[in-house]
């Protein structure tokens, strides 16, 4: 009896451990190898290798049913796809997605993209082949870095300086309120005087150290020493209560798509709107806003606008009070330089701030918001020749109160602008001299 019942035992044993082998995977007698993965085809990239751009890594054929997991590197040499990360090359911070947008700290660098599989046999490793060098996309056309001694700027005509086709620039005298019912007067003259009579500030100025200033400021009133700056006529309400500074390259230098970026420094003085803009090339034969506006860089000192900025279309079918427009706040805005630009190809204008795109307004858009066989040069006329504008107005429906009033605290300001340049982007652009 005591012997069966130790056979007994020792059978019920051995058949809950089989059972339990056999529950987790593995065999009574011995458990079958499991095979790693096997890549029957490399890794590889698709896409341009050139800062900005999209790249997409793709993972290559694999046996063994693996899950994946995956790295970018920035390799010192280009080469063929091998089985492990080569010398040279380092994993690229956060890049563990089958997708990486280039930047400018891979320039110089040839790209890889490393595909890790893994089962329970293990695991195995696909490099992909190095793409071509990272390169910029862009190509410096065109640029004002307005160097030069303290005064009137070289660069631009004023209505004192001889006439010089060679300039880029020439300056507004106006005093119309652009339409918006702004509270400068437009000149090129002097805004401001020392006590002793000297020249302060003129409406459009370098300050000497590499950049233009834009200066607007009540009339200052004449004495033993100086003249009065005030415009010596009405403005389109009467009396002009400031006066400021504009330039434009209207007929001189024109932009067809590419990048064009400014940097400045915005003034965050009460009731000032300081604008960079472009119109059509086409804008005195065939008006707004059938020529197109873009707002590359708008903003406005007030209540509710303040730290603010703006990136704007305006067609014949988004206009106005209504046109396709983005509008973010930093409340850095003031405190420093930073850059506005657009990137603009034929079917769409993309808006940066500080290098980085935060709008696209596109054809394909703008299309939608007009009606069934609308001309398509009303629909989308910004793939032209646009020109530049740079103003620094006061009041008016976005810097002032209601009825464009500046606030009664405003005296003026200044719009500080280190550079203005003009890239294109992957061979497309075009300056045009006139």
């Amino acid at each position: 009896m005591l012997i069966a019942h130790t056979s007994r035992a020792r059978a019920t044993a051995l058949l809950t451990a089989t059972v339990l082998l056999t529950s987790a995977g593995v065999s009574s007698t011995q458990a079958a190898p499991v095979a790693k993965p096997k890549a029957t085809k490399a890794a590889s990239i698709t896409g341009l290798p050139k800062t900005e751009s999209a790249l997409s890594g793709i993972k290559g054929a694999w046996s063994g049913k693996p899950t994946f997991s995956f790295k970018w590197y920035a390799c010192a040499a280009a080469g063929a796809a091998t089985s492990s990360v080569p010398r040279g090359c380092t994993a690229i911070a956060g890049a563990t997605k089958n997708s990486l947008v280039v930047t400018s700290n891979q320039e110089g660098k040839f790209l890889r993209f490393a595909t890790t599989a893994k089962n329970r046999g293990g695991s195995v490793t696909s490099v992909s082949a190095a793409t071509a060098k990272v390169s910029s996309p862009y190509t410096l056309l065109w640029s004002d870095e307005f160097t030069g001694d303290a005064g009137l700027p070289p660069s631009v005509q004023t209505s004192s300086g001889a006439p010089d086709a060679n300039r880029p620039w020439q300056t507004t005298i106006s005093g119309q309120g652009g339409g918006n019912r702004e509270r400068q007067y437009y000149t090129d003259g002097v805004v401001q005087y020392n006590t002793d009579g000297t020249v302060a500030h003129y409406a459009v100025e370098l300050d000497g150290t590499g950049n233009l200033l834009l200066n607007a400021a009540k009339p200052q009133a004449a004495n033993d020493n100086h003249p009065s700056t005030s415009a010596g006529t009405s403005c389109w309400y009467g009396a002009c209560e400031f006066v400021s500074g504009r330039i434009d390259t209207h007929d001189r230098v024109g932009f067809k798509n590419g990048l064009l970026e400014i940097r400045v420094k915005i003034p965050s003085d009460s009731s000032t709107w300081p604008a960079f803009w472009m119109l059509g090339a086409n804008h005195s034969s065939v008006g707004w806003p059938a020529s197109g506006e873009i707002d590359i860089m708008e903003t406005a000192s007030t209540v509710d606008r303040g730290y603010s900025y703006f990136g704007s279309l305006h067609a014949p079918y988004y206009y106005g009070a209504a046109p396709m427009t983005k509008q973010l706040s930093d409340l850095n805005l003031y405190s420093g330089y930073h850059t506005f630009g657009i990137l603009r190809t034929p079917t769409k204008v993309e808006f940066r701030y500080d290098g980085k795109p935060y709008y696209t307004a596109t054809k394909a858009a703008a299309t939608a918001l007009a009606p069934a066989g609308a001309d398509p040069a009303r629909i989308w006329p910004f793939d032209q020749e646009f020109y530049m504008i740079l103003n620094l107005a006061m009041g008016g429906t976005l810097g002032g109160g209601p009825g464009g009033y500046a606030k009664p605290n405003a005296t003026g300001g200044t719009l500080t602008v280190d550079w203005v340049r003009f890239s294109s982007v992957n061979g497309e652009g075009e300056v045009i001299r006139h």
